[in-house]
């Protein structure tokens, strides 16, 4: 009887499977922005079944002026990270689940760079 799958194919299909489950999903996110003319704005949003404990946003680049980032929707926003030139900053909050939770790029003064931002639950 002929094997359909050998072991070195089931160990490459393993491989695969996991490299595409690493993607953005509901609860995380990375994204890059080099476009500075607009607001951005976007949502995480909690798995049911899943504990969560924090809500982590990295924030990695540059910026030829003032860029503020917040942790909300910008009608919301009553605090706000303020970054220019180089940086990079990492802001950890409590979450326990329920809603989803917000985050904001305002390019603010500034016209042009590039910023990561890595966000999840």
């Amino acid at each position: 009887m002929k094997k359909l799958i050998s072991n070195n194919n089931l160990k490459l299909i393993a491989i695969l499977m996991l490299l595409s489950s690493c993607g953005n999903t509901t609860d995380n996110k990375k994204i890059t922005i080099e476009d500075f003319d607009e607001k951005f704005t976007d949502s995480l949003t909690p798995i049911s079944g899943k504990s969560y404990a924090v809500y982590y946003i990295k924030i990695k680049g540059t910026s030829n002026d003032t860029i503020r980032i917040t942790a909300s929707k910008p009608e919301d926003s009553s605090y706000y990270y303020y970054l220019n030139g180089d940086f990079e900053k990492e802001i950890r909050m409590d979450y326990y689940g329920g809603s989803n939770q917000y985050i904001t790029f305002d390019p603010y003064k500034a016209t042009e760079g590039k910023v990561e931002l890595t966000y999840r639950l």
